[in-house]
């Protein structure tokens, strides 16, 4: 019996079948060991360290990297994280962390705040409960939102908007009542994991997954769609969140490790209606024109003109104290190219925000491009 084992074996070898034992035993390289705070560049590609002493080549694009590697150092940001990815393909463009905690662009560390309500936008516009010319009123509500404000309908004294310009604008208020009106927490919560908030975004390597939290009773509820919830984001979630709405509602995945020119576009599937996804697009357009990032945005001579699409998000937070500073979009709003996503975890006293330094980074791309396409073969 023995003798026939051996015999069967040594068959199997023959054929050039591996055995199943020695496949078992083979030392696997594991995405964990890919330190992507420590990026190596050179004249046209990147690379980043293992653990085990090995480096493997990335995706991202020197001249963006070492633009936005300066742009992170200038914020002046105790920690931090920039993001870029090209919309059609996942591939990251740039990558920068900094801080004492690690690789801040995939750890979900820190609430998204306001970036929440493009959840909520779209569990709205899927339902077809709210529309973009639809009447919503507020009134109060800018830091925190109690029992009275989330009361539905228009009241005497109330603010009026259309529903269009309430993302741009973050209105609190609006998101409350509209979730408290027209959504439960199981459709809110429903919205948020087809965009992937609950899961590690869809990265070619480890990240951390990102959390969220829904409250059963209303005022709960209306706290977490208008942003005040406890939803953990990541850098490299918010990049995933404008990419997907980029895409006409497609996730795509994200890739930061091959060669630049070989990155496959790898769908998920749709996480929301196409036409969802339009009228998203018209909503975060008037964050940079008429909304929390108009000033950021504004025309300036010498440097692109742009139509960016995108979110701010702001929150104190408390262990370590910092002042959160969030931005994600893509640009251009109507034909986009790349998706950025900035986090700034700065001290109280702050030197620049996450809008803006989002701003240079869609420059530093743009300019860039322009370069390339005048300069001769």
């Amino acid at each position: 019996m023995r003798r026939a084992s051996v015999l069967l074996i040594a068959f199997a070898l023959a054929l050039g079948i591996a055995a199943p034992v020695a496949l078992a035993k083979r030392p696997m390289k594991t995405e964990a060991d890919v330190r992507l705070e420590t990026i190596r560049l050179e004249k046209s590609q990147a690379r980043a360290p293992r653990e085990d002493a090995t480096e493997v080549g990335l995706t991202v694009d020197p001249d963006l990297q070492r633009a936005v590697d300066r742009l992170l150092d200038a914020s002046k940001a105790p920690s931090g994280a920039i993001v870029v990815s090209d919309i059609k393909t996942g591939r990251v463009l740039a990558w920068a962390s900094r801080g004492s905690e690690g690789d801040m662009v995939r750890k979900a560390k820190y609430p998204g705040a306001s970036l929440f309500k493009i959840v909520t936008s779209a569990a709205l516009l899927e339902e077809g409960k709210v529309h973009l010319g639809d009447t919503v009123c507020y009134l109060g509500g800018e830091s925190r939102l109690m029992a009275d404000d989330i009361k539905p309908g228009c009241r005497s004294g109330d603010n009026r908007a259309r529903f269009e310009v309430a993302l741009g604008k973050s209105l609190n208020v609006v998101f409350g009542r509209l979730a408290v009106q027209h959504l439960s927490p199981e459709k809110l919560r429903g919205t948020a994991s087809s965009f992937g908030i609950g899961a590690a975004p869809p990265l070619d390597l480890r990240a951390d997954p990102t959390s969220i939290r829904v409250p059963e009773d209303d005022l709960g509820l209306a706290r977490a769609a208008a942003g005040f919830g406890e939803a953990k984001m990541s850098p490299l979630a918010a990049l995933d969140l404008m990419q997907t709405i980029a895409n006409g509602g497609e996730r795509i995945r994200i890739h930061v490790t091959g060669r630049p020119d070989a990155v496959p576009r790898v769908s998920l599937g749709r996480a929301i209606k196409e036409k969802t996804a339009r009228d998203l697009v018209k909503m975060l357009e008037v964050t940079t024109r008429s909304g929390t990032s108009a000033k950021a945005f504004a025309p300036k001579e010498g440097r692109p003109h742009l139509s960016v699409a995108g979110k701010t998000g702001t929150l104190l937070y408390q262990y370590p104290k910092r002042l959160v500073s969030w931005f994600a979009g893509f640009a251009p709003s109507r034909d986009p190219e790349i998706a950025v996503a900035v986090l700034l975890a700065n001290d109280e006293k702050w030197w620049r925000k996450g809008n803006e330094v989002a701003r240079d980074v869609f420059d530093a791309y743009f300019e860039e491009r322009a370069k390339k396409k005048t300069s001769p073969p």
